[in-house]
């Protein structure tokens, strides 16, 4: 049985990849991709799937010139694009040997989400579960994945957009998930939060260690500093 979580993620990446091995890439002629099971062939630099390089490999795939034989683009079942494959592999502090397997994908996957302050206080019920929240939660998932349409009019980042439209729309980007089904999966994984969001995110545990630790530091030298005044004057 699928968990909360698969769930809804089975509902988000509908128009985006369908396994750990999924990608697309650009060359000197343009976007091309791969879907794994269908008739249709993998990156050219590819000697086995995507999900048995490193990390390191899969950067260093990103990192290649447009040429004939491409740069490596969006990857994997969550479709992470070089910039956010750097930002993801810093926020949870994964050295570049770890390979980018099912399980390195989920973990992404599920940063991504908590990534988002808006979607990360909607799903964790940090905030009222009002119409004006839960659309403000999709239209950040709407910013994470281009096939996911907007929940209402804004400016996206090439023009502006209305309503089921890509938020990516202007360049080439085309939403075929309706805001209304993803609305409808954000209130089921809300609901389920305590069997999917289990305490902070790496990144937000190093931020609350950074605190405790400068908040020490600072206690600390006031305290030497009243003992010095007590007992040696000014």
């Amino acid at each position: 049985m699928a968990s909360p979580i698969q769930n809804f993620f089975e509902v988000i990446l509908e128009g985006e990849s369908k396994t750990y091995n999924d990608h697309n890439w650009y060359t000197s002629s343009g976007l091309k991709g791969f879907i794994e099971g269908r008739n249709s062939s993998p990156y050219p630099l590819l000697t086995k799937p995507l999900s048995q390089y490193t990390i390191g490999e899969v950067m260093a795939f990103q990192d290649r010139p447009r040429d004939s034989s491409g740069q490596l683009w969006a990857t994997g079942k969550y479709q992470i694009i070089p910039s956010t494959l750097a930002g993801l592999v810093k926020d949870l502090n994964l050295p570049t040997s770890k390979v980018y397997d099912q399980s390195t994908q989920d973990l992404m996957g599920y940063q991504l989400l908590i990534n988002r302050t808006n979607l990360r206080k909607y799903l964790q019920q940090e905030v009222p579960d009002t119409d004006e929240n839960l659309k403000k939660a999709a239209l950040d998932v709407a910013m994470i994945w281009s096939s996911v349409g907007v929940p209402f009019p804004v400016q996206g980042s090439k023009r502006a957009v209305s309503v089921n439209e890509s938020y990516y729309s202007g360049g080439g980007d085309r939403a075929s998930t309706d805001t209304l089904a993803v609305q409808v999966a954000l209130k089921d994984l809300r609901k389920n939060k305590d069997k999917v969001f289990r305490g902070s995110s790496n990144v937000n545990q190093k931020k609350t260690k950074r605190i405790v630790f400068f908040s020490f530091i600072g206690i600390t030298i006031i305290g030497l500093s009243i003992y010095a005044y007590t007992k040696y004057g000014k």
